[in-house]
Parts: C-alpha cells; sequence; structure tokens
C-alpha cells in the first residue's frame, strides 16, 4: 500500500576488524544509502562491539548497528542489493514494527 508511512526496523553487524575511520566511513555511507530510499532516519544506536552467537567470516565479535526508520510503502529491493555487495557489511535485517 503506498503513500502510507510504515516504521520499520534495521539491525546490522559490521565487520568489527574495521578501523574507525573505514567504520565511520561505511556508518555515513549506510545512512546515506538509507536516506535515498525516501526513509527517515529515526533512532540510531550503535551498541558497538558484541560477542556473535555464532562466528561469522572467523570472527566471534561483530560491530552491531540499530535504527528505526520512517517510509512509505514499498521494498528494500535495491537497497538490500547494495548492502548484499558491501563485504563490510556481514548481516542485516528489516523488520516492520508499526502492525
Amino acid at each position: 500500500m503506498t503513500g502510507t508511512m510504515r516504521q520499520y526496523e534495521l539491525m546490522m553487524i559490521l565487520d568489527s576488524g574495521l578501523s574507525d575511520t573505514d567504520r565511520d566511513t561505511l556508518i555515513s555511507e549506510i545512512e546515506t544509502e538509507i536516506k535515498a530510499t525516501g526513509a527517515t532516519i529515526t533512532s540510531a544506536d550503535h551498541p558497538g562491539e558484541r560477542q556473535l552467537a555464532y562466528r561469522i567470516h572467523g570472527s566471534q565479535t561483530g560491530y552491531y548497528l540499530l535504527y528505526t526508520l520512517d517510509r512509505e510503502g514499498g521494498d528494500w529491493i535495491h537497497i538490500t542489493n547494495t548492502f548484499n555487495i558491501k563485504t563490510s557489511i556481514w548481516r542485516f535485517m528489516f523488520s516492520r514494527i508499526d502492525e
């Protein structure tokens, strides 16, 4: 249903081995790409490095990001494809939370 504002949560796990500069650059790119979809970032929480439930790329830790987004209905296909090609983004998941 287009035209209706919906709320989403985006959880991401980034490569914990990135330098502070590289991580800040990646986070800036992520936020720019989110906004380019027409979404508004209503909250951003960066809990930082945390223990993983299972190893990812041999690592026991990952750098966590959590966003709350408002966006009119639609899909996340383009941004999903963009995130999938960034090797420093290990995992991400969009969840609709306004239901």
